[in-house]
């Protein structure tokens, strides 16, 4: 019996493994391009927001599952909800507000859309982790048409 508890265990780990590496891709691939543009918020900031929300939502998950065990009520869904709303504080923290001037939002809502890569990687949804970070790194470098939309209020370009 403690063969099968031992695989099923390295199986599971495993899989949280994949899920902490797909967590990581994602928010790799949407750190790159702010990278490539040397924006001050870059690849290291969006893999570990990306991370960070992957292992607290398995954390969550694995957390839920033991109460449940024990015969104890949880609501994995809480975990969501508190991710949600730290990742718009680092978020917000990104916004840069200047003499009349605010730049920073699409740093903000990337790294929020990073958060949610990271969510969706530590559920184990890894097309939706790599299709919401694909499409994202898409709209950001598509966004390079645009380069200089803007630029003149903008605190970080200055």
């Amino acid at each position: 019996m403690d063969f099968f508890a031992s695989a099923a265990s390295h199986s599971t780990q495993l899989d949280w493994a994949l899920r902490l590496t797909v967590a990581l891709a994602g928010g790799a691939l949407l750190g790159l391009d702010r990278e490539l543009r040397h924006r001050r918020v870059g690849i290291r900031t969006y893999m570990m927001v990306s991370l960070g929300a992957a292992a607290f939502i398995i954390v969550g998950l694995e957390f839920g599952r033991q109460m449940q065990a024990e015969g104890l009520s949880s609501d994995p869904t809480r975990v969501t909800q508190g991710l949600m709303g730290a990742i718009g504080f680092i978020g917000a923290g990104a916004i840069i507000k200047g003499d009349k001037r605010v730049g920073g939002i699409t740093t903000a809502a990337s790294i929020w859309v990073s958060g949610a890569v990271g969510m969706a990687a530590g559920l184990g949804f890894t097309v939706m982790a790599f299709l919401t970070a694909g499409l994202a790194a898409l709209l950001l470098s598509v966004s390079r048409l645009m380069a200089h939309r803007g630029a003149d209020d903008r605190p970080d370009m200055n």
